[in-house]
């Protein structure tokens, strides 16, 4: 969950989706399918990428494909993509970024890029995806009640019991 978290927080960027998640989450024998209402897929999978970082997402579209990762490294096919790229970044996580971004919150009062809601956000979709993948079987989501739709049992796994005399 930990690093998924972090590579889903990176997809829910890349489809403007940090309020939300998924609506269908579709296991099978390699990981997770998730769809999202606008019909983008996230393909949650731990096998197959190029070694680009620890947390490495692929944006695959009509005209092809970029891969990328916390190394800041980047893969293009094809490579005529490359001139589309409009925005240039600094390479790999930089502590300096995020804490840059932090005192830069902290002075403007403005949320940081990485807030608690996205951070949430992004963790959701991780357990109801494994959650899926646990039960084996498709499962429909509501985001904003934030609870699987016609599925006690996957519902009943959205949380622990709690001991007496704790309660929440």
């Amino acid at each position: 969950m930990e690093w998924g978290a972090h590579t889903v927080d990176l997809c829910q960027l890349g489809n403007s989706a940090d309020h939300t998640a998924p609506i269908e989450y579709v296991p099978n024998e390699r990981g997770v399918v998730c769809t999202y209402a606008n019909g983008v897929k996230l393909i949650m999978r731990d096998q197959g990428w190029l070694g680009l970082g620890t947390c490495s997402v692929r944006f695959v579209g009509d005209q092809g494909w970029v891969e990328t990762g916390d190394s800041g490294a980047m893969k293009i096919e094809p490579e005529s993509l490359l001139s589309e790229k409009k925005v240039f970044t600094r390479v790999g996580t930089s502590a300096y970024t995020h804490v840059a971004n932090f005192l830069d919150c902290v002075k403007t009062r403005r949320l940081t890029r990485a807030n608690a809601s996205v951070a949430g956000q992004s963790h959701i979709v991780c357990h109801a995806a494994y959650i899926a993948w646990q039960l084996g079987r498709t499962l429909k989501f509501d985001p904003v009640k934030e609870e699987f739709l016609g599925d006690e049992e996957a519902n009943r796994m959205r949380s622990r019991a709690t001991r007496a005399p704790w309660t929440i």
